[in-house]
């Protein structure tokens, strides 16, 4: 049976508790700074900052576009009625969100749709919206003034 030497292993086991208690007061530092895209709670990038009062007597929209920019990431319909419920907004329909964010999208502009997922328009300055058919476009408003001229 070989000797064990209980000194070395003891000195490789603070070594390595060092290196541990290192790595978590890292990790505590940055929750305490508050970084986005963190979460104290361990809710993960979507969960950052979220507090059960974060969207008090906001509306969809206005609340949805605070989530955006708290998260700092593209969220689903899903995942935004998550966090909204999160941060103190009753449960709203999966299709009252989307047509309510839809329409935001197409009035106001700040908040984009990208294959599915909200995002702020500022983070994709070159993202240009899918054409309306037949509606109120730039192109058939030119040709109706063409032709009136």
């Amino acid at each position: 049976m070989a000797d064990i030497d209980y000194e070395a292993v003891i000195a490789d086991l603070e070594a390595r508790k060092a290196t541990i208690d290192n790595v978590i007061a890292g990790i505590r530092a940055v929750l305490a700074a508050g970084v986005p895209g963190t979460s104290p709670s361990g809710g993960g990038p979507s969960g950052g900052g979220i507090k059960p009062d974060t969207f008090l007597k906001m509306s969809i929209p206005d609340a949805t576009k605070k989530l955006l920019e708290i998260t700092r990431s593209k969220q689903s319909t899903q995942d935004v009625m998550d966090q909204l419920v999160k941060g103190g907004l009753p449960p709203s329909k999966y299709n009252t969100v989307y047509s309510i964010l839809s329409r935001r999208a197409s009035q106001v502009g700040d908040i984009i749709n990208m294959k599915g997922d909200w995002a702020l328009a500022e983070w994709y300055p070159n993202h240009r919206p899918k054409a309306k058919k037949g509606g109120d476009s730039v192109e058939n408003t030119k040709k109706d003034e063409k032709a009136t001229a």
